[in-house]
């Protein structure tokens, strides 16, 4: 008889520290939900500062390109007429 008391006992710690354990695993999993959505935030942040960076310098870049060419055009066209 105090042989299952004694197992009873043990089995009703078990199942506490389990409860702990449990409680403490679901608030660990909440935190790391909370800061994992306030890092994406803060990484959406930093992709759209980019991509309009990014789009900045593509825009630079064709007026570059476009100038290039129209300078290049310009050239052929009065070597065209002058001579």
């Amino acid at each position: 008889m105090r042989e299952l008391k004694k197992n009873v006992v043990e089995m009703n710690d078990v199942a506490n520290q389990n409860k702990v354990d449990i409680e403490l695993i679901k608030h660990d999993i909440k935190s790391i939900r909370t800061e994992t959505n306030i890092h994406n935030k803060q990484t959406e942040k930093d992709f759209a500062s980019i991509h309009k960076k990014i789009d900045k310098i593509d825009t630079r870049l064709w007026a570059v390109a476009a100038l290039i060419i129209a300078t290049t055009f310009g050239k052929l066209l009065a070597d065209l007429f002058m001579t």
